[in-house]
């Protein structure tokens, strides 16, 4: 483990990545425990942050939180067995699916703990709140330490970078609602998902992002156009310039799912 890529940001927060893109694996020092937010992809990896932050602190770890369910973020639960595992309702949930198929063959700890809304884990000095929004995925959730004013975004920000926003549970509406709600606790630290530890700038600059994704997809919508025409229209955002084109497609693919279940449903009305 190279201590390099492990940062102390506060008096209690650590976080790991080992590279600019690679997902974001942090740790939370509690006055008795640990709590690890997300364990990463690989497992040899998290026994080794593991190994850091309990010798580095001193205490054991107690909670692991699980911000959604994809495999960069939890593929190393299993290193933490003798942890309770927090997720939303939700996450489990897909979870339960996915170890039934495209995660067969890695061996994931199901969260024990499962919840809708909000959930605390309060200790003598500091709380870690982690509060279920939906958006780039069904069940996503972010952490907050209101004491340290610092958020961990899970995937719902990819700082300075292309979002992936591809998935099938996707909803971009409630994406961008989630932005707001951790932009109005006007957070000092945002570590997120993704790219570089940032601030409310860049919780601004992503709630932006989904928004003229959205317009974009509406108003293309509207004027009937096909995917394959969306993926190769200049209306496209200017922030889509530099995106992978397999990323762009599958958000383009989602989008308009979602968007079209929205006017379908406005047709009922």
């Amino acid at each position: 483990m190279k201590k390099k890529n492990i940062i102390k940001f506060t008096e209690s927060v650590w976080d790991y990545t080992p590279s600019e893109t690679s997902s974001h694996t942090s740790f939370i020092k509690m006055d008795k425990y640990l709590i690890m937010v997300d364990t990463g992809m690989d497992p040899s990896t998290t026994k080794k942050i593991r190994e850091f932050a309990e010798s580095e602190t001193g205490l054991k770890f107690k909670y692991v939180i699980i911000t959604h369910y994809h495999g960069d973020h939890t593929f190393g639960t299993n290193v933490f067995k003798d942890c309770d595992i927090i997720s939303t309702r939700s996450t489990k949930k897909i979870l339960e699916q996915k170890i039934e198929g495209d995660y067969k063959d890695k061996e994931i700890v199901l969260p024990n703990i499962t919840f809708d809304g909000q959930y605390e884990i309060k200790g003598e000095f500091k709380t870690v709140k982690i509060i279920e929004t939906h958006g780039h995925t069904q069940g996503s959730a972010f952490v907050h330490i209101p004491e340290e004013n610092v958020i961990f975004t899970g995937n719902l920000l990819f700082a300075d970078m292309f979002p992936f926003a591809g998935d099938e549970t996707v909803n971009p509406y409630l994406w961008v609602d989630a932005f707001q709600k951790m932009i109005d606790l006007n957070p000092n630290i945002v570590i997120p998902g993704h790219g570089h530890i940032g601030s409310i700038k860049n919780l601004i600059e992503g709630q932006e992002k989904i928004s003229e994704m959205i317009k974009f997809i509406e108003t293309s919508y509207k004027q009937k156009l096909t995917k394959e025409e969306m993926m190769n229209s200049k209306q496209l955002p200017d922030f889509t310039k530099d995106a992978n084109d397999s990323w762009l497609k599958m958000t383009i693919e989602a989008f308009y799912n979602v968007v079209e279940e929205k006017y379908n449903l406005l047709k009922e009305i």
